[in-house]
C-alpha cells in the first residue's frame, strides 16, 4: 500500500516540476524577445534616480544599470533626465539583479575607438606629454595612455633639458603604430611634419647643390639646430623653407676637437658653408657641411715649411692614452704616438713623459692628407748609435737606476741605454746574493759590457769584471780540467751536502759536494762523518770556466782508483794497499771514527 502512496506523490512532484520550467522557459522567452542590448556595447542611456553613490541608468532593458559617482569628475552636476553613452559590462548582476554599466569605460572606448580610425587613416591627433619614461615619454591622446620614443620627437637629437617645453602643451602628433589586442599605442611628433618638412626640403635640394657656398648674402640663413659628441646640426633656411643638415666633427676645424660643443654652440649663427655632399638615395635625403672648407688651409704648401726627418719645436695641448697632440703652429696639430715618446719603451704611458702646455721638439716623420706624425726620438735609434760606441767588451760608466730581486739595472753615461747586472756579476767574493744590499739608487761604478742583444736591444753588464777584483775562481780553476784531483778543506756540513774550499785554505771560493757524491758506498754517503777543517780529496767532473760553475765528487775519485787498482792487478781487499792509494781520505775518515771512539 505505501509502494503505491509513494508512486502517487513522486508523479504529482514531477508534474509540477514540469509545469514549473514550462513556465520559467515561458517568462524568459518574452523577455528576451524584447530585449536588444548585448555586452561590450555602448548604448544611450538616461538617468532615472541619483543617490548619493549611484546613478540609476535606464538603458532600455527590463532592470536598470548602476554606475558610481567616482566615475564622474563632477558627479554632483548630474541630473535626472540626462542622457548619456554608457558601456553595458554584464547583462545581469547576479547579487544585485541590475545591469552592469561604466561610463569611465565607454569613454576609453570611445577614444581608443578615435585613436584607431586616426591610425588607419594616418590623421594628425593632438596630444600632452606628461612625463618621462624609460626610452620615451608618456603621452595622454584622446584621454589614452600613449608612447612617444625619444628618437621620435625631432629629426636632431634632443637633450632631456630641450624637451621640457613640450610637457603639459597640446601638441600636434601621429599615431604609428597600434595594437588592438592589448591596447598599446606608439605616437611621433615627428612624423606630423615629416610630410612638410619633405616638402620644404625638396625646395631647399632645387637651390643648391655639392660644390656650393651658402651664405648670408645669398639669402641663407644659417643657424645650429643641435649638437652631440661628433656633429653639428644646422638649419638651412631661405624663401621660408628650411631644412636640417649635418657637419661632420672632422669637418668643423683644422684642429683636432674634442666635441663641437668647444667651438659652437645651439642657436649660434654661421656666416657660411660650404655643400660637400648631398645623399638623395636616403630617406629622407641627408646634406653634409663643411666649415673648414671655407677656411684657409693652413696646410697649404705644408710640405715647403716642415722638412721630413728635421726637428721643430712645438707645444704639447693634449696628452691621449696612445700619445699626444703638438701644436706647431696655429691650427697645426701633429700626433706624437706612444711608439715615438721613449726608445726602449714602446707601450709607455704618455703621461709620465709630457705634460699639457710642455714645449718640446719634434721630429717630422710624414706629412700625409693634412695629417701629421712625428716624433721625439732621432733619425738613428739610441741603441745603434750605442753600438757604435760601446762596442761588447768596452768598459763603460754606469749609473744606479733600480734595485731588482735577482740584480741591479744601470744607465750607460753618454746614452740613454739601460743595462742589467745579475747578482752573481756584482761581485767574486763571495759570489752571493748579499752583494745586493751594498748597492743603492744613484750610486756610480764601472762596468764591462759583457754581453749585447741586437734584436732585444739589452745589454748585460758586469761590474766585478770591471772592478779589478781577484777572480778566485780562474785564479784556481783557470788552468785546470775535468777529472783532475785537487785537495780541498771543508768549511761546512750541511744536511744533504758538505761545502769545501779548493786548495790550501787561501781562497774564499766554496763549492758544495752533494751527498751522493760522498762515497761510493751509500752507507758511506753520510755529511755527518765530515768535520769542519777536514782535508779530503775530490776529482773535478764538470768544469765550466765560461759559465763559472764546478762539479766535485769523492766517490767518482773512490771510483776511478779502484780501476786503477785492478788495471794493476792488486786486490782491493788489501788495507794497506788501500791507504797508500786513498791516502788522506782514509786519514780523515779515520781521525774522525778516533774521535768518536774517544767520545
Amino acid at each position: 500500500m505505501w509502494k503505491e502512496k509513494l508512486k502517487l506523490n513522486m508523479e504529482l512532484k514531477t508534474e509540477t516540476a514540469n509545469k514549473n520550467t514550462k513556465e520559467f522557459e515561458r517568462l524568459l522567452l518574452e523577455d528576451l524577445k524584447g530585449r536588444t542590448l548585448k555586452e561590450r556595447t555602448i548604448v544611450k542611456g538616461k538617468i532615472v534616480q541619483l543617490m548619493p553613490k549611484y546613478a540609476v541608468i535606464d538603458v532600455g532593458g527590463k532592470s536598470d544599470g548602476l554606475i558610481s559617482s567616482d566615475e564622474w569628475d563632477n558627479f554632483s552636476s548630474l541630473k535626472v533626465n540626462d542622457t548619456l553613452d554608457v558601456l553595458i559590462e554584464r547583462l545581469e548582476d547576479f547579487k544585485l539583479g541590475t545591469i552592469v554599466l561604466s561610463k569611465r569605460k565607454c569613454d576609453l572606448l570611445k577614444n581608443w575607438t578615435k585613436l584607431v580610425e586616426a591610425y588607419k587613416k594616418g590623421e594628425v591627433v593632438t596630444g600632452v606629454v606628461k612625463s618621462r619614461t624609460r626610452g620615451g615619454y608618456l603621452a595622454i591622446v584622446a584621454g589614452s595612455n600613449c608612447f612617444l620614443p625619444g628618437s621620435a620627437i625631432s629629426d636632431s637629437p634632443r637633450s632631456p633639458e630641450q624637451t621640457k617645453d613640450l610637457f603639459d602643451v597640446k601638441t600636434k602628433m601621429k599615431v604609428v603604430s597600434i595594437n588592438e589586442q592589448r591596447m598599446n599605442c606608439i605616437v611621433s611628433i615627428k612624423e606630423v611634419h615629416a610630410a612638410d618638412k619633405k616638402k620644404q626640403l625638396d625646395l631647399i635640394l632645387k637651390k643648391i647643390k655639392v660644390g656650393d657656398i651658402l651664405t648670408e648674402t645669398d639669402g641663407f640663413e644659417l643657424t645650429v639646430a643641435a649638437l652631440n659628441d661628433w656633429a653639428l646640426f644646422l638649419t638651412i633656411s631661405i624663401d621660408g623653407a628650411s631644412a636640417i643638415s649635418m657637419c661632420h666633427i672632422t669637418q668643423m676645424s683644422f684642429e683636432r676637437l674634442r666635441k663641437p660643443s668647444d667651438i659652437m654652440s645651439v642657436g649660434q649663427k654661421i656666416p657660411k658653408i660650404k655643400v660637400i655632399d648631398i645623399d638623395k638615395n636616403a630617406n629622407p635625403p641627408r646634406i653634409a657641411l663643411s666649415l673648414k672648407a671655407v677656411m684657409p688651409d693652413p696646410f697649404e704648401k705644408i710640405e715647403s715649411r716642415y722638412l721630413i726627418n728635421k726637428f721643430y719645436p712645438g707645444k704639447v695641448v693634449r696628452i691621449v692614452t696612445y700619445g699626444a697632440f703638438v701644436e706647431l703652429e696655429p691650427k697645426i696639430q701633429c700626433l706624437l704616438h706612444a711608439s715615438e715618446i721613449d726608445a726602449f719603451n714602446k707601450n709607455i704611458n704618455p703621461n709620465k713623459k709630457l705634460s699639457l702646455g710642455q714645449n718640446i721638439k719634434v721630429r717630422i716623420l710624414k706629412i700625409q692628407e693634412n695629417k701629421i706624425s712625428v716624433s721625439l726620438l732621432p733619425e738613428e735609434h739610441p741603441f745603434d748609435t750605442f753600438l757604435k760606441k760601446f762596442p761588447e767588451g768596452s768598459v763603460v760608466q754606469s749609473e744606479v737606476v733600480a734595485i731588482l730581486d735577482f740584480g741591479i739595472t744601470l744607465k750607460i753615461e753618454g746614452s740613454e741605454v739601460i743595462g742589467f747586472s745579475h747578482w752573481k756579476n756584482l761581485s767574486y767574493n763571495p759570489e752571493s746574493e748579499e752583494n745586493l744590499k751594498k748597492w743603492k739608487k744613484g750610486m756610480k761604478t764601472p762596468a764591462k759590457i759583457l754581453e749585447i742583444n741586437k734584436e732585444k736591444r739589452k745589454v748585460r753588464l758586469g761590474i766585478r769584471e770591471a772592478s779589478g777584483e781577484k777572480d778566485s775562481f780562474m785564479d784556481y780553476f783557470g788552468t785546470r780540467k775535468n777529472n783532475q784531483i785537487i785537495t780541498c778543506t771543508v768549511k761546512d756540513v750541511l744536511e744533504n751536502a758538505i761545502k769545501v774550499s779548493p786548495g790550501n785554505n787561501e781562497t774564499n771560493l766554496l763549492i758544495t759536494i752533494k751527498k751522493n757524491h760522498l762515497a761510493k758506498s751509500i752507507a758511506d754517503c753520510r755529511p755527518e762523518i765530515f768535520r769542519r777543517g777536514d782535508r779530503v780529496s775530490a776529482m773535478i767532473i764538470n768544469l765550466e770556466k765560461k759559465q763559472r760553475k764546478v762539479d766535485l765528487s769523492i766517490k767518482e775519485l773512490e771510483i776511478h782508483n779502484l780501476k786503477t787498482l785492478e788495471e794493476k792487478g792488486i786486490s782491493p781487499s788489501s788495507g794497506k794497499v788501500l791507504e797508500s792509494l786513498f791516502g788522506k781520505v782514509f786519514k780523515s775518515k779515520k781521525t774522525i771514527k778516533k774521535k768518536k771512539d774517544k767520545k
